[in-house]
Formats: structure tokens, sequence, C-alpha cells
């Protein structure tokens, strides 16, 4: 899967100019940068969403529907439970034969128990994103896509966010792209690290 010949222009600025990039199949592919590099735009353009000023030639990327993508600062239904929300994503797909399930139920039980009945709308925003982020796991997916997914998210429990994604890469053998700050976490992971 490769991004070839990638250019984006936003508000008159250039972000990236004719940038190659090649996604790894056994790796967590971390798209690293400083704000306003880019990141997210790139993002958008993998997924098939935009950005409006951005050209460049797609090879193996499948059509956005077989892609799951989770955005920053995403307000899910808010008078929903955090339990209403999984079984939400659980009835878009089911992923019950899948290697990482048990190890999903396994990280629900330590992430999520404390915040089982709690409506989405009362969560911190690193609540949420943990919630989010299982969700998205559920899906049954090609490639997955996740911008800054441990964002808010406390030191002790961002390592397991992460773990749960690799476990998509390692178990399930699929297609995982990701921004991230945190270098310092990702360090026990596999990594395929993109430069922007």
């Amino acid at each position: 899967m490769e991004i070839k010949n990638y250019s984006v222009t936003f508000d008159n600025r250039q972000l990236s100019k004719n940038l190659n990039v090649s996604f790894s199949t056994h790796k967590m592919n971390i798209i690293m940068g400083a704000n306003g590099a880019g990141k997210s735009t790139l993002l958008d353009f993998i997924a098939g969403v935009g950005p409006k000023g951005a050209v460049g030639e797609k090879v193996g990327i499948p059509p956005y529907q077989k892609i799951a993508y989770q955005l920053q600062q995403v307000h899910f239904f808010p008078t929903l439970t955090v339990a209403q929300t999984i079984d939400f994503y659980s009835k878009l797909s089911n992923r019950s034969d899948s290697k990482s399930y048990e190890n999903e139920k396994s990280v629900r039980n330590s992430l999520l128990s404390p915040i089982w009945h709690t409506k989405m709308g009362q969560l911190s925003g690193g609540e949420r994103q943990i919630v989010l982020t299982y969700g998205q796991c559920l899906l049954d997916k090609e490639v997955y896509i996740f911008d800054e997914p441990t964002s808010g998210v406390d030191e002790t429990n961002a390592p397991l966010v992460l773990s749960m994604i690799n476990d998509l890469v390692v178990n399930d053998h699929k297609i995982v792209i990701m921004t991230s700050h945190h270098s310092e976490q990702l360090k026990q992971f596999n990594l395929n690290l993109i430069a922007l």
C-alpha cells in the first residue's frame, strides 16, 4: 500500500510536495511531525475524505467503505451510555472470530468497566477516546486509521490503548496507520515510522 507523488496546499501554504510513502502490513505505521506539518491532512487523503488541494496516486488503498477512520475530537451521541455505544459498534460488525477478540474483551474489562454505565456526554476527553478507539477496533475493515488515539488518555491507560490497536496488526494482520506524539509509549511495538 503506497502513496506516490503526494502534494497538498492548504490556505496558500504547501504542506507536502511530491511525498512518497509505503505502508507496512506487518508493523504499525506511525506518521510523525510537528503541529501543522499536515499529518491529519494526509490521513484524510488516505481515507478518501479530502482534502481540497491534495493530489497524488494511491496504490493498493481500498475504497473508503473498507477503511475505519477515527478522527480527533469526535462527539458520539452524548445521551448513550458506554455500553450502548459499544453495542452500536458491535452491531456494525461482528469480529467474534478474530484472534484479537479475546484481547479486546480483556481490554474492555480493564478500561471500560468503570465507565460502562456512564453516558458518553459525561466522560472526559480521554475516556471518550478510549471508548471510540475500542469501538473502531471492533469493526471489520481492511485498513484502520487513528488520528492521535491516545490524545487526552492518561499515562496508565495509553499503553493499553496502543496495545489494543497493535493487536489488529499482529493478530488480525490488518493495516494500521496512525499519528502520535507519544514516541516513548510506542517503543515497545514494531513500527514503520513516517516523518513529515
